[in-house]
């Protein structure tokens, strides 16, 4: 029997290194869970912010898109006005040729009665001299 009691005080040891062993791994495996829910909450976190940032990219990309569409309502209203501008100019184009022949010929005649009045107002200082010229002559 001593052998048998050899045996199981050697088995009782190595069984309380085993159970020292597993207190070991517990301990290790419950830090380890510890640690997990600790990187769990973060990435919780991590994916709540990536989804707000998912949802601020999506509302910007809605506002592009208004934007976007806005911008290109009023450019299209620009180039119709300016169609109607580049219209109304072309249809007033033979108008203001014909406004510009007739200012031109207005200042040729005006160009013809200043050289006019100022051949009357020569021919008036020559009769003027010559009036003066005979009064004098006759003695007044």
């Amino acid at each position: 029997m001593s052998e048998d009691a050899e045996f199981q005080k050697r088995l009782m040891t190595q069984l309380s290194f085993v159970i020292d062993g597993m207190k070991t791994l517990n301990e290790r495996i419950s830090g380890n869970l510890e640690s997990m829910g600790r990187f769990e909450a973060e990435f919780t976190k991590l994916s709540r912010q990536n989804n707000q940032l998912r949802s601020d990219l999506l509302d910007v990309k809605t506002e592009l898109g208004q934007f976007r569409a806005e911008a290109n309502q009023r450019l299209q209203a620009v180039l119709h006005r300016i169609d109607e501008i580049e219209n109304a100019v072309d249809g007033n184009s033979h108008h203001i040729r014909e406004l510009r022949i007739e200012a031109r010929s207005q200042y040729n005649d005006i160009l013809t009665a200043i050289q006019s009045g100022l051949q009357n107002s020569i021919s008036s200082r020559e009769l003027s001299e010559r009036v003066d010229e005979l009064e004098r002559r006759v003695g007044m």
